[in-house]
């Protein structure tokens, strides 16, 4: 009785370990779970009917790997014991979309392409031990896969992320990781952003300056330093050899790259390196950006030639049909000024500046598709007149511009920012922008790209999918920061692409993603945002909130950033210092999350009256007297861009006793527009300084002795923003 007891048990235990494996994202529409497993050994063979064999070797690849089983390639569909791939176009099964049938005989994949066979795959990974990402087996997994049967395709079939590279460059190397990690999760495209006002990224060998020039930032350069590039050389750029390496390389993993040249604005690279493409006339009023003559002059005919000739190199370089041209955000004010554009204004009848944006789309329309491909921009593109039919819309500035653009029967990528954008804060205390408000993994999961929009039939037709986005400004640091702000979002936005809105539930999600997704993206090598806990200070007492209930939570009680040696919280701690405590959650000891501090529990900062001295210009929006009412939200901006010798003095009407004065400056929780170069010395007596130290990530704390009459900032070098940004002081008792 005992025995059969027992193996009721073990049995009743291996199903739940089978059925808690089957947590895939994208999650699948349709799911059949068996009993039982199939049990990978040095026996298992791979037969495939796709000619190329290309599936066959890419999952050949990690198998062996992790294993180190060989499986072996046979010509004859076995009887057991296989992992079978039979790719027919006569199957009825949609392109992307296949079956996935697990027995405790062997794996057959069915699929009508090479495509819907290679997300079987995918699906078929994240079945077995998350090691087989790595190849780091610990000789401890059992190499095996659940009975089920799935039927899988996807909801849209544009599933993309875009990468900005201008702003902050990757290498060749991190651009191909990015795309096997999108692969994974059966993302399609990859929308790669290779030029804006802070450096051009592809060779183009008819106008080398683009990058001999136009590449590059910092002292000497005809780009300023920016976006924490500091003051030393920065850029880089794609040679077309890495191009079509890279284009390949995504190829293999059925990911299509949309090039995008960001026109006729966000040009600053190519005015600084061929003047003559910009306006003539006033500079006026800076770019939203804070750039001047950074708009491709429309009145120029040359420019147009000069425009034919790069996107004749680069549609060589890649196969897609479709080629993005930007269109966002220009900067009229040039325009305005500009003799050339006034005279086409004026030729052409148009009343406002939209119209002369329009005409320049459509110019690029027709060299776009004289060259056999179809021309996309951003969503500004539907403003000052009508578009080819052809063009595509990525509608970014709100979910209406998307429905704008179907009524106007545009095809139409929804990627609204409040949804989309990586570069937003995902919570109030991390770094990140925070104009499209703070974007949590649950908002973008929430996305639902048709919606309850009154759309007609062949409206919801008309909107492709959903993509998600990096503008990469913030990106410079910390290491890997290009992983946390993609992961995990990236695969929230996977999941809003090709499962079914009713098969879709977050609650589900949050679970399949931190009990076992987690681990996989881990193996992957990804350097994923972990979500940190909360704690509260309550009753004397300091109480954490884990964020998912297997979650490790570290702690401090000494202001000092946790570390894999601090103790494991476990339950509410009795304090009168709660402000002093410091949490994090770990995953592996390895990756943390960002440090938060109790909640009902904040600093105290003494608040003294203060005066300002500067030679700094100021912003009238962003004035002075903001450093000196000791609200942390506000903020001083410069005028422009600060220089070597400028200095600005907090100066206190009486001496202030304070254990610590921290001098922050960037606009606050963004650490954007930070002294790039300089110190911060103190006075005691309002005349002899003492210097405190230097300016590291923009930030400076010193601790002072005695009373302290005055803190003064000194700049060795102008900052790499086209303006400055300082805070009020924070001083501690």
């Amino acid at each position: 009785m005992k025995t059969k007891l027992f193996a009721l048990c073990t049995a009743f235990a291996v199903t739940v370990s089978l059925a808690a494996q089957i947590s895939i994202i994208p999650k699948p529409n349709k799911i059949e779970k068996g009993e039982g497993s199939f049990i990978f050994n040095k026996q298992t063979v791979i037969y495939t009917t796709e000619k190329s064999q290309q599936n066959a070797t890419y999952l050949r690849g990690y198998l062996k790997n992790a294993t180190g089983f060989n499986f072996e390639s046979v010509k004859v569909s076995p009887a057991s014991n296989f992992i079978v791939l039979d790719i027919a176009s006569s199957y009825n099964i949609p392109a992307e979309g296949y079956s996935l049938e697990i027995s405790t005989q062997g794996i057959t994949i069915k699929s009508s392409t090479g495509t819907g066979a290679f997300y079987a795959i995918q699906s078929l990974l994240q079945l077995m031990p998350p090691t087989v990402y790595s190849g780091k087996a610990t000789g401890f997994e059992k190499w095996s896969v659940p009975v089920v049967k799935i039927e899988d395709s996807p909801r849209f079939d544009y599933r993309g992320m875009m990468l900005d590279v201008s702003r902050t460059f990757f290498d060749a190397e991190t651009v191909k990781r990015y795309i096997d990690w999108m692969s994974h999760h059966k993302i399609n495209k990859f929308h790669w952003h290779l030029t804006d006002d802070n450096g051009w990224r592809v060779e183009i060998k008819k106008y080398p300056e683009l990058t001999r020039k136009g590449a590059w930032r910092g002292p000497g350069e005809v780009l300023k330093a920016s976006f924490g590039s500091g003051n030393q050389r920065y850029g880089g750029f794609y040679t077309q050899e890495q191009i079509k390496e890279i284009v390949a390389y995504a190829a293999e993993r059925h990911i299509e790259v949309i090039p995008e040249i960001d026109l006729p604005g966000h040009s600053k690279a190519v005015t600084a390196s061929y003047p003559n493409v910009g306006c003539d006339g006033e500079i006026g009023e800076l770019s939203v950006q804070g750039e001047g003559q950074n708009a491709w002059c429309v009145g120029k005919e040359p420019n147009y030639k000069m425009l034919e000739d790069i996107i004749k190199e680069m549609v060589k370089l890649f196969p897609s049909k479709n080629f993005h041209i930007g269109g966002d955000e220009v900067n009229y004010a040039q325009w305005g000024t500009c003799p050339h554009c006034i005279a086409l204004m004026e030729k052409e009848g148009m009343k406002n500046h939209e119209e002369l944006l329009n005409y320049f789309v459509r110019r690029m329309e027709t060299i776009v598709e004289k060259h056999g491909k179809h021309m996309s921009g951003w969503d500004e593109i539907l403003d000052g007149g009508n578009l080819n039919p052809n063009s595509r819309v990525y509608a970014w500035r709100s979910v209406a511009k998307g429905i704008e653009s179907v009524t106007k029967g545009q095809r139409t990528i929804m990627m609204p920012g409040e949804y989309c954008y990586f570069d937003m804060k995902q919570s109030p205390i991390e770094r990140g922008h925070n104009w499209a408000g703070i974007v949590t993994l649950e908002k973008s999961y929430s996305l639902d790209p048709i919606g309850t929009a009154n759309l007609t039939d062949d409206q919801a037709h008309l909107i492709l999918g959903v993509q998600g986005a990096l503008w990469t400004e913030l990106l410079g640091w910390p290491p890997r920061f290009i992983d946390y702000q993609t992961y995990p979002r990236l695969a929230a936005i996977a999941e809003v692409g090709w499962t079914q809105p009713q098969y879709k539930e977050w609650n589900n999600f949050y679970k399949r993603m931190t009990r076992h997704h987690f681990e996989r993206m881990y193996q992957m090598g990804i350097f994923f945002r972990v979500p940190p806990p909360v704690a509260k200070y309550e009753n004397g007492a300091v109480k954490a909130e884990l964020p998912y209930s297997w979650a490790v939570v570290r702690y401090t009680t000494d202001e000092s950033e946790p570390t894999s040696f601090s103790p494991v919280y476990k339950g509410e701690i009795f304090t009168d210092k709660p402000h002093k405590f410091r949490f994090a959650t770990f995953f592996k000891d390895e990756l943390k999350s960002v440090t938060i501090s109790p909640e009902n529990a904040p600093y105290i900062y003494l608040k003294p009256e203060t005066r300002i001295e500067t030679s700094i210009l100021e912003n009238n929006r962003f004035p002075i007297k903001n450093l000196t009412d000791y609200k942390y939200d506000t903020y001083f901006r410069s005028a422009s861009r600060v220089k070597t010798g400028d200095y600005l003095i907090y100066q206190f009407s009486e001496a202030v006793k304070a254990s610590r004065i921290t001098v922050e400056t960037g606009i606050p929780n963004i650490s954007f527009y930070g002294v790039t170069d300089g110190y911060v010395e103190f006075s005691y007596d309002g005349k002899n300084y003492i210097k405190a130290g230097y300016f590291e990530r923009g930030v400076v704390v010193l601790q002072p002795e005695k009373p302290v009459l005055a803190v003064k900032i000194v700049i060795t070098a102008p900052n790499d923003g086209h303006i400055l940004s300082l805070q009020d002081l924070r001083i501690e008792l």
